[in-house]
């Protein structure tokens, strides 16, 4: 079982947020953040390894093989810093989107899914 945070929107939309550690975010970085709509964060990220991909492209170019592996050694370790801190604050970074997009939190429910923990607290709340 795992905490959930129930948030609604005016527009009677309803959201649950896994609490704790991110694997879809750790995984999937840059196309999870455009999926939850966090427009800026996935996009920030995709220009990151566009530029870091330009650099090391040139590097191999210029400089040769040496360079190039050095560079890629580097773009790796980056490739995983960056996963971990989307799986260690991905799903706070989901909340505070959703808060700036109007949502309210409602509640913390225990269940096995999202939809599961949707469900809950629908039906505990009574909202039709």
């Amino acid at each position: 079982m795992k905490a959930y945070k129930i948030y609604a929107s005016p527009l009677g939309s309803n959201e649950a947020v896994k609490q704790g550690w991110s694997w879809p975010g750790f995984f999937f970085n840059i196309i999870w953040a455009f999926v939850k709509k966090m427009w800026v964060l996935g996009s920030s990220l995709l220009v990151f390894f566009l530029i870091l991909g330009m650099i090391e492209g040139g590097m191999e170019a210029s400089s040769g093989a040496g360079a190039a592996a050095g560079m890629s050694a580097i773009s790796s370790i980056l490739s995983l810093i960056m996963s971990v801190i989307f799986g260690v604050s991905g799903n706070q970074w989901r909340e505070k989107n959703l808060l700036s997009r109007g949502f309210e939190y409602k509640d913390t429910v225990t269940a096995e899914t999202p939809e599961a923990g949707l469900a809950l607290w629908v039906k505990e709340s009574g909202i039709p």
